[in-house]
């Protein structure tokens, strides 16, 4: 029953994921034209090597197929990584830490193209299964929308 448990959780959660990465093509107009992504993960120390070797081939796979300064309606304006160990109690330091680590990702594309020619290229990436695996194990928020603040160089 437990293992059943766990396989409904997981594929509920690739159900939930896809609909949110896929949004953006199923939807029109208005809201749903979506020209950002990100995602939270939460990761045990123990995983953190794992996780940074599909953090690393991620980020190969957007240096392979993306440009920050190519075609403006494809163009990817930013993309971040940010690791920081997770607070026992974020209003107390004096708690010390967790012993997990958080990290953060972020996309922002210049138009909703842009993110659309990012889920299909990312179909055909080799590392898909590997991301989607780390996001649905760690992942504690994810998410398409919209950039509503920036300040870049």
């Amino acid at each position: 029953m437990k293992k059943m448990y766990w396989t409904l959780k997981k594929l509920i959660t690739a159900c939930v994921l896809s609909f949110f990465c896929f949004a953006q093509v199923a939807s029109a107009g208005g809201h749903g034209e979506f020209n950002a992504f990100g995602f939270a993960l939460v990761v045990p120390e123990a995983d953190i090597e794992k996780v940074e070797a599909v953090m690393a081939s991620h980020r190969s796979f957007m240096n392979e197929t993306h440009s920050v300064d190519g075609d403006m309606k494809t163009r990817l304006n930013s993309y971040s990584v940010i690791k920081m160990p997770q607070m026992a109690d974020f209003t107390d330091p004096s708690k010390g830490m967790t012993g997990n680590v958080i990290y953060i990702l972020s996309e922002h594309y210049e138009t909703p193209d842009g993110l659309a020619m990012h889920m299909a290229a990312g179909n055909s990436w080799d590392g898909i299964g590997s991301m989607m695996g780390v996001m649905m194990k760690y992942g504690v928020a994810m998410g398409a929308g919209v950039k509503i603040s920036a300040m870049n160089r």
